[in-house]
């Protein structure tokens, strides 16, 4: 009888709605890891040390539409894509909201923020990352909002 009552108990407790047992878990691991690296890294604008977190192949593609567009599939080009772009906005940092994982790809949106004109300027862009073995191999940026 004590086994009837302790299995109903537990189907109970595990069926049960319980907020708290449902909230989404907090992401956590080696690739949520390797993309927050990755921006602290963008955020000091240092491409040398942004390359440590890619495979020497890394792919960064552009999503609009129908379309996707490869804008990098090398590091050495992504490092030299970085510098232009540290150059030309030597205000930008970014953040990352609403991470999300599914094994090997991080999601998240990507906040960028600048001055332009003295004014600020933001946008924000859905981003997919996949990460193998410890680095980025390729990246999804779909269209700024």
């Amino acid at each position: 009888m004590l086994r009837v009552i302790g299995l109903l108990l537990l189907l109970t407790v595990a069926c049960a709605p319980d907020a708290e047992r449902n909230a989404p878990m907090p992401p956590a691991g080696d690739n949520v890891d390797v993309v927050s690296g990755l921006m602290a890294a963008f955020n000091a604008h240092d491409a040398d040390a942004m390359r440590e977190f890619w495979h020497s192949d890394v792919t960064w593609v552009e999503l609009s539409g129908q379309q996707a567009s490869v804008v990098t599939s090398s590091a050495a080009q992504l490092h030299n894509e970085l510098i232009a772009y540290f150059e030309s906005y030597p205000t930008v940092s970014s953040s990352l909201e609403n991470i999300s994982v599914n094994g090997n790809f991080v999601t998240a949106v990507e906040r960028p923020v600048w001055k332009e004109g003295g004014e600020r300027q933001s946008q924000s862009s859905i981003v997919v990352y996949e990460i193998i073995d410890g680095k980025v191999k390729r990246f999804w940026y779909f269209p700024p909002q």
